[in-house]
């Protein structure tokens, strides 16, 4: 397995990831408009994907990926990313997958953005914060996050 910063030239592996995440999430499946919205991430460099992939008998497949958004803080006067997607194939869960892609993230993050990485995370998905804990996140309790919807 290798981990490499996706460019579009990879939507063809991310794209069956990621639509099986938006699934994950009670969204229908809509392979069209998810490779049109990761298109324009990529093209106009408004996130940083990271894919997991294997090389098995000649035949290339995506296997995990991370999505990350970079934002500002107004307060600290500095920069920082949001881990905002995080998913890997059932058929290669608990094999440290998702850890390694954890692990790119924070290198990105660590390297230019001076305030690190924030995750947000369903308080029903107890896996993925185990997860966030084994890799040194923190939980922060001092916020609510509202949402309005249209």
């Amino acid at each position: 397995m290798d981990i490499i910063r996706a460019t579009e030239e990879h939507l063809p592996l991310i794209l069956p990831l990621f639509d099986a995440y938006r699934q994950f999430y009670e969204q229908p499946s809509d392979l069209e408009a998810s490779s049109l919205y990761l298109a324009e991430r990529l093209t106009n460099q408004e996130s940083a994907i990271f894919l997991a992939y294997e090389q098995k008998d000649g035949e290339v497949r995506g296997i995990g990926f991370t999505q990350l958004y970079v934002t500002f803080s107004s307060v600290a006067l500095k920069k920082f990313w949001v881990l905002h997607d995080l998913y890997v194939r059932e058929d290669f869960r608990k094999i440290g997958v998702a850890k390694k892609l954890m692990d790119k993230s924070k290198e990105l993050a660590l390297e230019n953005a001076p305030m690190g990485l924030v995750i947000e995370s369903r308080i029903s998905n107890q896996s993925a914060q185990h997860l966030f804990d084994s890799v040194g996140f923190v939980k922060q309790g001092e916020h609510y996050f509202y949402f309005l919807e249209d």
